[in-house]
């Protein structure tokens, strides 16, 4: 009988209210989130919690933590969550509709080209509303293991989700300086030159940073990390004031570059060209939006970039 009064009483509203809180550790950041109280969300959690008779979550001083229970239910409630949203997507696709909201994930990264990419999409399909999450690899892949997001557009993309994973255009990636820096004068640089530089870098969980690393670690370079920052504009703004050198994604400083604010050093093996991809689930039943944007940047992703970019080096 138990377990048929929680079919019965169990909401949607409740389980997004679980799951946010669930991810934020926190009813204040889940009333943020849902536009709610967070007497409203402690509430629902109450509610929740003597429907099913078990204990869903322990208050540790502010923060909250699932208990074992807690830990099993949210495996259900995602899975409810996605069903309904699979439900949904192909209820629209059958009323031959395209508008909804398009939940796009994207590495910070992208967001220097993303807007123009969104603009050309929607003068052919206006009625489609745009979310987009904007967050590091790390965080991305989480998104897209949760079902947060329909597609997401990032450089470095997951091995350990089954995702349809597909490029779309060149993403080189280079040192730069300001342009007084002693390195900005010289041509053909040796990367042994990087071990004697201080270089100011993104946080883990970057994929810029996993780049870099990556370049320095298959030469043996031990360059002193200076400064650490979590975010591209960030970054910009310590080379210009000439704090030291970095690495970064070279569609992030092309006004900078044009304006010479910023120079990008001509180090031997660089620019390191990888790939944007646009990535999704296998397993999600994707909306015709999602499915109208995921051809749009295949078929004009790399033209629209070459467009912003013109004389951007490439190897």
């Amino acid at each position: 009988m138990q377990t048929l009064k929680l079919l019965k009483n169990l909401s949607m509203r409740q389980l997004r209210v679980f799951i946010s809180a669930a991810k934020h550790h926190s009813f204040n950041k889940a009333a943020i989130e849902l536009s709610l109280t967070a007497p409203a969300i402690s509430m629902q959690i109450k509610e929740l919690e003597s429907d099913m008779g078990v204990m869903l979550f322990a208050r540790v001083g502010r923060r909250v933590e699932l208990t074992t229970a807690g830990e099993y239910f949210l495996v259900y409630a995602k899975r409810i969550i996605e069903t309904m949203r699979d439900a949904e997507t192909t209820l629209t696709r059958f009323q031959g509709k395209e508008a909804g909201v398009l939940k796009i994930g994207l590495v910070s990264t992208a967001k220097y080209f993303l807007p123009q990419l969104l603009s050309r999409f929607k003068e052919d399909h206006f009625g489609v509303r745009i979310k987009l999450e904007v967050r590091n690899r790390d965080q991305m892949v989480a998104l897209l293991r949760d079902g947060e997001i329909d597609l997401a557009i990032m450089g470095r993309t997951p091995g350990d989700l089954d995702t349809r994973i597909e490029a779309f255009a060149a993403h080189p990636h280079a040192f730069i300086a300001n342009p007084k820096h002693p390195l900005a004068f010289q041509n053909s640089i040796s990367p042994l030159a990087l071990s004697q530089m201080e270089i100011i870098t993104r946080e883990d969980g970057s994929g810029t940073r996993a780049i870099m690393q990556r370049f320095l670690n298959d030469r043996g370079l031990t360059p002193q990390i200076s400064m650490e920052m979590s975010s591209n504009e960030s970054v910009k703004q310590a080379v210009i004031a000439n704090l030291g050198i970095s690495f970064v994604s070279l569609h992030t400083v092309g006004l900078e570059v044009k304006y010479g604010e910023i120079a990008v050093l001509d180090i031997d093996e660089t620019p390191i060209s990888r790939a944007w991809h646009v990535v999704a689930l296998n397993r999600r039943n994707h909306s015709a939006a999602a499915e109208a944007f995921r051809y749009f940047v295949l078929e004009h992703g790399a033209a629209i970039l070459d467009e912003l970019h013109p004389n951007l080096i490439k190897n």
